[in-house]
């Protein structure tokens, strides 16, 4: 709330470059409201105050043999003008934080102005797009022709946006989630399997629930949500925490099954496992010093860089706009891999500096010294394979004219020396 009043002039112009026009005026509010909840506490402390000073006096006055009734008489007043004023607290305190809470993130200077994904600013281009003497299949064909995704046994069963993964397709799916582990903890990162169910409290710290909930699964009658990403959990394992900034960067590796709704995302990828409720997901996550973040954003595009440059997959990088960022966000890079079966690159992996939003949000300080003041951490994110979607990738990119599929090389010894996906013969 600080920085908001006394950066009111930044607010309204990060929500002017965001194109949220409509919470500009809120801010004014916000600040209005900000300034009441102030005003009605010092009433409320003064009040407290002079109940004190009136207890002693009374109770000098009485010492002493002499009338107090007066005195009484006006301290009997003040305990319900506290409680009232206290009521006021709360309920202006609640708007106050409510309205904070629909702010997003301040966002970087670096990030370019758009409207929507279309507007993202290519960064860079890795590999060349395979040259295939046929004309080249998407991956629901090619792996439905081998029996290798079920996706109407699955709609059967569990509606649509849901599959059957069969033979070689389950072994490649799990040697991709091996590699990712063995790989990024030679970097630095310690492997972690998070809860698979959060609380409400834990899942409002990492995003703003208002935009966030249509998209993710509440667990009914209880306080509980599965897991959207494992990022949630990673960040929420430190919430209402002081950590000790000598330790940082803090980074971790999460791996999990992610679950979403996926709602407004009718009409796209809607066959095969591009865009799927469930897939699982190796994730990046940083806590870290505010000077230390940006160096660790480039450090974590990085690391996500490397891994599919192993897989040998053609990848840009793209700065996500300012109409395609989102509110947690102060920067997001995306990385798109080529998928031939569509001629195009599609998002397959994104890389977010958070700054403090959901540090605040999830109230997590650091500190050097325990002599020292607390100062709000950075946290920060970045996919390091969504499992079904790189699968989407080797599919077309390793694709033969015969419809058989070539296992990438790094991943042929988690897959037992095989080179080649095998259809599956027996359903």
């Amino acid at each position: 709330m600080k920085f908001v009043r006394d950066n009111a002039d930044v607010v309204k112009e990060n929500l002017k470059r965001r194109g949220e026009i409509n919470k500009i005026a809120l801010v004014d509010q916000l600040i209005n409201d900000d300034q009441k909840w102030r005003s009605v506490q010092s009433e409320a402390n003064t009040l407290r105050a002079k109940r004190n000073k009136l207890t002693e006096e009374i109770a000098q006055l009485r010492r002493k043999g002499q009338d107090a009734s007066g005195l009484v008489k006006q301290a009997e007043l003040i305990p319900r003008q506290i409680k009232d004023l206290e009521q006021q607290t709360t309920e202006l305190g609640n708007k106050v934080t409510a309205a904070l809470m629909g702010l997003p993130n301040i966002m970087h200077e670096s990030v370019p102005f758009g409207k929507d994904e279309d507007d993202n600013f290519e960064v860079k281009k890795w590999g060349e797009p395979p040259e295939f003497g046929f004309q080249p299949k998407d991956h629901i064909d090619l792996a439905t022709g081998l029996g290798l995704i079920d996706i109407e046994s699955a709609a059967k069963v569990a509606g649509a946006r849901f599959y059957y993964l069969r033979g070689d397709l389950v072994k490649l799916n799990y040697a991709l989630i091996k590699f990712a582990l063995d790989f990024i903890e030679t970097k630095g990162y310690e492997l972690t399997q998070p809860p698979y169910l959060l609380r409400r409290e834990a899942v409002g710290g990492a995003v703003a629930l208002s935009d966030f909930e249509d998209v993710i699964y509440k667990v009914e009658g209880e306080d509980l949500y599965l897991l959207a990403t494992s990022e949630h959990a990673l960040l929420a394992q430190h919430m209402d925490e002081i950590l000790d900034g000598k330790s940082f960067p803090l980074r971790y590796a999460g791996v999990s099954p992610c679950f979403r709704k996926e709602a407004g995302a009718h009409g796209r990828d809607t066959k095969g496992i591009f865009r799927t409720h469930q897939f699982e997901k190796v994730e990046q996550f940083v806590f870290c010093k505010p000077e230390q973040s940006w160096d660790e954003h480039e450090k974590l595009i990085a690391n996500a860089e490397e891994f599919v440059q192993t897989l040998k997959i053609p990848y840009r990088v793209v700065n996500v706009c300012t109409g395609d960022l989102g509110a947690v966000a102060a920067k997001k890079y995306d990385l798109e891999a080529w998928l031939p079966g569509q001629g195009k690159y599609r998002e397959v992996i994104s890389c977010s500096n958070c700054t403090s939003y959901q540090a605040v949000r999830s109230k997590i300080r650091f500190r050097d010294r325990p002599d020292e003041p607390t100062n709000w951490v950075h946290t920060l994110n970045s996919t390091l394979t969504a499992t079904e979607r790189s699968l989407v990738a080797i599919i077309e990119n390793y694709q033969e004219k015969d419809g058989s599929i070539r296992i990438p090389d790094t991943l042929q010894a988690y897959m037992r020396g095989a080179t080649k996906i095998k259809p599956v013969t027996s359903q």
